[in-house]
């Protein structure tokens, strides 16, 4: 179908990029899932995360510059959407959703959550600024990895956009207030 409309910047975006691996983000205490990351250098390891502007977590990461990524096991869907659906500005989101936290090798503030298939202790390298007026980009150095669980043997939550979400072979629909 044709328009004879030009679209707006905001027509032009879609989710036909999904699914996206999700990471739980830890900074500090505080926790939240995101779709939003990608390796950009295998030496130095570097991580690029973009995180909405206004959240929680997004000034602890300007206020601490470390964070770790966590890649959680399918088993785990349901407490990592819902950490992305309970502020930690009031809450304390690891007690509320039961998540241990453990302690990291090389971050001074930041701590991890024990459950994780694989998490990657990170800190900031450079924030990049002016590239949106809706998210923050930072680019993170990792300082150390932790877990042994291969490719073959995880089964990562993928986020398809809205509340949908999926991992190999099935797909599960996060319900608020569950």
């Amino acid at each position: 179908m044709t328009s004879s409309t030009p679209p707006s910047a905001t027509d032009l975006f879609d989710t036909k990029f999904f699914p996206q691996h999700v990471t739980l983000v830890t900074v500090a205490d505080n926790m939240m899932p995101m779709g939003y990351w990608t390796v950009i250098s295998k030496e130095p390891f570097r991580f690029l995360i973009c995180m909405q502007m206004g959240n929680y977590t997004f000034d602890l990461i300007r206020k601490y510059q470390e964070a770790v990524l966590h890649f959680m096991p399918w088993s785990e869907r349901e407490r990592v959407a819902r950490a992305g659906n309970i502020t930690g500005r009031y809450e304390n989101k690891a007690e509320k959703l039961g998540f241990e936290l453990i302690p990291t090798e090389k971050l001074k503030h930041t701590k991890m959550v024990a459950s994780a298939d694989s998490a990657y202790e990170t800190v900031v390298h450079q924030e990049l600024k002016g590239l949106s007026r809706e998210f923050g980009l930072f680019v993170l150095d990792v300082l150390a990895v932790h877990g042994n669980i291969t490719p073959r043997k995880r089964q990562p939550i993928l986020f398809l956009s809205g509340k949908d979400f999926a991992t190999l072979g099935e797909k599960w629909r996060y319900r608020s207030g569950g």
